[in-house]
C-alpha cells in the first residue's frame, strides 16, 4: 500500500505522510432530490480511529454508509465521487459488495445481534465466506473473535445460549466480534455506545482503543468527549460539508473553523 499525506484543513497539510487505508473524493449522496453530502474529501489513516462529530443530520452517518456501500440498500440513494479502499474504487463494476463488507465491517447504534446462539452469532460469516475448513478451525476463529472483542471469559461457558439474553454492552460486544471474525480491514461503527450505560461504553471505549492495533476503524459519536478519548483524526461535519478535518487534539484544543469551535463548545448542535 503506498503511503500518502494526509489532506487536512481543507487542503493544507499539516501532517506528515501517514499510511492510508481509504479515500474520499468529492464524495456526494442525493436522497431523491434532497442532496445530504456536498462533496466530500477525505482520507482515513490506517490503524487509527476517525472520529466523525457534527449535530443530527448533517451528513455523518450518510458517508459512514459510503465507505462499505451500505446506501445501495436505499432505493432513493445516488451516490457520486470516488472512495478507494487501498487504492480500489469500492463502486467499481466489477466489486463483489458482499466481499467489500467483508472487508469493510459495520456496527450499528442498536446492538443487533441474530436470532442464534452466541457461536453461531460469531461462526455466522466465517461459514458464509468458507474461511474455515473444519469444526476446529471454526472453533478458533469463534474463540479469537470473542477474545479480541474482550467477551469470552464471560461468555466460554454457555456459547449454545442466545446471544439476544445478553445484556445491551454484552450484545454490542457480540456484535463487534461478530465483524472482526471475518477479518475486515476496517472496521465502520455508527454511535456504537449510544444505547449503552456509562459502565458499558468504557468497556467498547477500552476496546476500540485496542482493536486500532488492528484494524483501521471510523466512528460516528454525538459525544465530543468519546471522540476526544478514543480518536486519532477528528472530521466536523455540518449540513452535509466536511467543515474541518485534523489531528483530535488539535481539534478540540485550537481549531481552525468557527463551525467547529461552536460545536464543540456547546454553541449549536
Amino acid at each position: 500500500m503506498e503511503n500518502m499525506q494526509a489532506t487536512f484543513n481543507k487542503g493544507r497539510a499539516v501532517q506528515a505522510a501517514i499510511p492510508i487505508k481509504m479515500t474520499s473524493r468529492d464524495v456526494t449522496v442525493h436522497y431523491g432530490q434532497k442532496q445530504a453530502l456536498n462533496g466530500i474529501t477525505l482520507d482515513i489513516p490506517e490503524r487509527q480511529v476517525t472520529a466523525l462529530i457534527g449535530p443530527s443530520g448533517c451528513g455523518k452517518s450518510t458517508y459512514l454508509r459510503c465507505l462499505n456501500r451500505m446506501n445501495d440498500t436505499i432505493d432513493s440513494a445516488k451516490v457520486g465521487g470516488e472512495i478507494r479502499l487501498d487504492g480500489e474504487d469500492v463502486y467499481d463494476s466489477a466489486i463483489d459488495v458482499v466481499e467489500l463488507r467483508a472487508r469493510v465491517g459495520m456496527v450499528f447504534q442498536k446492538p443487533n445481534p441474530f436470532p442464534k446462539s452466541i457461536y453461531d452469532n460469531v461462526a455466522y460469516g466465517p461459514k458464509i465466506h468458507g474461511l474455515a475448513r473444519n469444526k476446529d478451525e471454526l472453533d478458533e476463529i469463534v474463540h479469537i473473535s470473542l477474545r479480541k472483542a474482550g467477551l469470552y471469559k464471560e461468555v466460554h461457558d454457555r456459547l449454545d445460549e442466545p446471544g439476544t439474553g445478553l445484556s445491551g454492552g454484552q450484545q454490542q460486544r457480540l456484535c463487534i466480534a461478530r465483524a472482526i471474525a471475518v477479518s475486515p480491514e476496517v472496521i465502520l461503527m455508527d454511535e456504537p455506545c449510544s444505547a449503552l450505560d456509562p459502565i458499558a461504553t468504557a468497556t467498547v471505549e477500552e476496546l476500540i482503543d485496542e482493536l486500532r492495533e488492528n484494524f483501521t476503524i471510523v466512528i460516528v459519536t454525538h459525544s465530543m468527549q468519546q471522540a476526544a478519548r478514543v480518536s486519532q483524526l477528528t472530521a466536523m461535519f455540518h449540513l452535509g460539508d466536511l467543515a474541518e478535518v485534523g489531528p483530535t487534539e488539535k481539534m478540540f484544543s485550537n481549531p481552525d473553523d468557527k463551525r467547529t469551535q461552536d460545536y464543540i463548545t456547546g454553541r449549536f448542535g
